[in-house]
C-alpha cells in the first residue's frame, strides 16, 4: 500500500459510506456470482490463506480497493462465475475469477459512491492481505462456503462528496 494512503486521513460520511459499500458488493456478489453475501462481524483468522486482489485508483478520488476472499469461497465463486463444476476448474480459474471479481466489484462500488467522479482503475493484481484494515473502511461478508473482506481507503478527495 503506497505510503501516502497509509498515512493520510481518511474522512467518510460513516454511515452512508458503510451502507454503500454494503449494499453495492452484495449486489455484486448475489447478482453477478449468484452468492448469498451477508454482512458479517469481522473475525480475520482466515485471512492469511486468503486469495487478496489489490486495484489502485485515481482521478476525482484516489485511493485502494482491496478484495480478501477465503480460499473455498474463491473455488466456490469461480464455479458459480464459469458455470463448471469445482473439480473441472484448473488451479488458476479461481485467482482469475477473483481479479475480475474486484474489477468489477472496485468499478460498481466507485460508480455508487461518486457517481459524478471521472475515475481510472489501475489493473487489478494479487495481493497480500496484511494491510487490509489501515485506516480503510472495511467490511466483511458471510458467504455459504466462506467469508469476503473488503476494503477501501481513500487518500485525497471527499467520500462524502
Amino acid at each position: 500500500m503506497p505510503e501516502q494512503l497509509q498515512q493520510a486521513p481518511r474522512t467518510y460520511a460513516a454511515p452512508e459510506f458503510a451502507a454503500t459499500v454494503v449494499r453495492v458488493a452484495a449486489e455484486v456478489l448475489e447478482t453477478m456470482f449468484f452468492e448469498e453475501a451477508v454482512p458479517t462481524a469481522c473475525e480475520h483468522a482466515w485471512l492469511s490463506t486468503a486469495v487478496s486482489v489489490h486495484v489502485s485508483f485515481e482521478g476525482s478520488h484516489q485511493g485502494e480497493f482491496l478484495l480478501s476472499v477465503s480460499p473455498d469461497t474463491a473455488r466456490s465463486i469461480a464455479s458459480g462465475f464459469l458455470g463448471v463444476d469445482p473439480e473441472e476448474m484448473t488451479e488458476t480459474q479461481p485467482g482469475e475469477v477473483i481479479l475480475e471479481l474486484a474489477n468489477i466489484l472496485c468499478g460498481a462500488l466507485m460508480s455508487n459512491l461518486w457517481p459524478e467522479s471521472a475515475l481510472s482503475l489501475d489493473t487489478p493484481e494479487l495481493a497480500s492481505a496484511e494491510h487490509a484494515f489501515l485506516g480503510a473502511m472495511h467490511c466483511c461478508f458471510n458467504l455459504p462456503d466462506g467469508m469476503v473482506a473488503v476494503s477501501i481507503g481513500v487518500c485525497s478527495g471527499d467520500a462524502s462528496a
